[in-house]
């Protein structure tokens, strides 16, 4: 894990598995920590969730050059 501070704002910078790992642990003292320690546990279950998504967005999809769906009324 490494941390950085720049102009007021801390980043960390952790491996997925660090984040899985501490994310998950704070998940299980949900009732006895702060809401400081929930909203860190959030983030770091996000980007654990981000990390794991490979889906991006075919080009076009929503314009006029989208490729036009199959109809079941053709």
């Amino acid at each position: 894990m490494e941390a950085t501070l720049k102009n007021g704002t801390v980043t960390l910078k952790i491996d997925k598995k660090t984040a899985k790992s501490i994310a998950e642990n704070i998940t299980e003292l949900d009732g006895e920590i702060s809401n400081g320690a929930r909203a860190l546990g959030s983030v770091l279950q996000e980007g654990v969730y981000e990390l794991d998504n490979d889906f991006r967005q075919p080009p076009h999809a929503f314009d006029e050059k989208a490729p036009k769906q199959p109809s079941i009324e053709d």
